[in-house]
């Protein structure tokens, strides 16, 4: 009977005894663990007969073995090799020799994976920036306006100017809320406003000017026109003296006003006799409330060049005029991705929320992929997070680091992430594929 020391011993070996497999002929040998090991040997002798069609088959087929039935059911079940024993085996990986890839949608960032985490990335904590007006587009809930309003009432209260009745203070700025539905557009829109008068709203914002939907209203037909409507009103006492109650009809104006605007509000502040103190356009849907752009749901599939969601429109992903040309595509110049995708960025952002833009401040997704590694991990430790956003990023982080490190640690800080496969030369393509599998 074996020692145990003689089991740990066995242990530190794989043994292969009697292996057949193609043209080996009854072979047993041992090979250490936790080695490099070389096989050699002449054309044709076994060597990938005994590496791929034995040892990694057979590690391979244990494995699989080991998973549910379910779990085996979406995976190519492996043939016992011919061999009577192998001892001491682990799961295991086969990275074979294969030419570069000559697909041209295949870059160093998909071909490692980083690219599959940093779609994810960008969709979660991404920031989304207007195209026309460059300005920040934030996605606000019906809470986050209300509290909104709450603080700014409350930073603008004027107690010095409040009045006081039977004992009672009494603040008279009003806080009016209204739904902009017409936003710069031509036409006289009488049939608008006779609609919204029969919704209910008796009173609109007209170019600036508060008009009585009850009266006649006539518009320019060829200027253009912003109407907003009046949804509620509230006195600035309101909110010291009935915070509850103001708190429950706030609410219920704030939902219908995004409702009827298709997620846009404008709340203003005024004096007794009508002075504007303070204006504010907030938006509960990714629309700029400086231009009105409409950006699009942002998903992992927004950054993907492979799907038609994501991908230039153009060029259909390619990056160029032609499947395997070198002409870039005027479009996207190149970066494969349709215009919104390239409107997101992570990174670092000034006190107004708006992009630091300088060597070292944020990056769109193709910002990203076009550094040299090293510089992209370097970057990635750099990013401004808010801490709800770091529990949401902390483990993609983790992912791409430890997938950089590994192409750094095999001497490929140099390439960039955006480097097409086929142009790689065949040391760099093998040391990628194996950070792919075991970065």
């Amino acid at each position: 009977m074996a020692t145990n020391k003689e089991n740990l011993h066995n242990q530190e070996w794989i043994t292969v005894k009697g292996a057949r497999t193609h043209n080996l002929k009854d072979i047993t040998l041992q090979i250490p663990r936790n080695k490099m090991t070389v096989i050699t040997g002449l054309s044709g002798s076994g060597k990938s007969s005994l590496a791929f069609d034995t040892i990694f088959a057979e590690g391979q087929r244990r494995y699989v073995e080991s998973l549910s039935s379910y779990a085996r059911q979406f995976l190519n079940q492996m043939q016992k090799p011919d061999v009577d024993e192998i001892t001491g085996l682990s799961p295991a990986i086969s990275i074979d020799q294969k030419t570069r890839s000559n697909n041209p949608r295949s870059t160093v960032a998909t071909i490692t994976e980083v690219y599959d985490y940093l779609r994810i990335l960008f969709a979660r904590v991404g920031q989304p920036f207007s195209p026309i007006s460059g300005k920040r587009i934030k996605k606000l809930s019906n809470q986050e306006i209300l509290d909104f309003v709450f603080k700014l009432v409350d930073e603008k209260r004027d107690t010095k100017k409040a009045k006081k009745v039977a004992g009672v203070t009494v603040d008279e700025m009003q806080v009016h809320i209204l739904t902009p539905v017409i936003r710069g557009r031509k036409g006289e829109h009488y049939q608008l406003m006779y609609d919204m008068l029969g919704k209910g709203y008796a009173k609109a914002r007209v170019d600036g000017a508060m008009k009585d939907l009850r009266k006649q209203i006539k518009l320019t037909k060829t200027k253009k026109h912003d109407i907003d409507f009046l949804v509620d009103s509230f006195a600035v006492h309101e909110f010291n003296d009935n915070p509850e109650d103001v708190r429950l009809r706030l609410g219920e104006a704030i939902e219908k006003a995004v409702d009827a605007s298709d997620g846009m509000i404008r709340i203003v502040l005024e004096t007794e006799d009508g002075k504007e103190l303070e204006e504010t356009l907030l938006s509960a849907k990714l629309v700029c409330p400086e231009d009105g752009y409409v950006f699009p749901e942002i998903e992992p599939r927004l950054f993907s060049f492979n799907s038609p969601y994501g991908a230039c429109p153009k060029c259909n992903g390619l990056g160029t005029k032609h499947m395997f040309g070198e002409d870039v595509c005027p479009t996207c110049m190149g970066a494969r991705l349709r215009p919104e995708s390239l409107q997101v960025f992570i990174g670092k952002y000034d006190k107004n929320g708006d992009v630091v833009d300088d060597e070292d401040g944020c990056k769109s997704i193709d910002d990203f992929v076009a550094m040299k590694i090293q510089d992209a991990y370097e970057f990635m430790a750099s990013i401004d997070l808010t801490e709800k956003e770091q529990k949401i990023a902390a483990p993609l982080l983790r992912e791409i680091e430890n997938r950089l490190e590994f192409l750094m640690s095999v001497g490929l800080e140099y390439l960039t992430l955006s480097r097409r496969a086929h142009t790689l030369s065949g040391g760099e393509s093998q040391r990628i594929r194996l950070a792919s599998q075991l970065g």
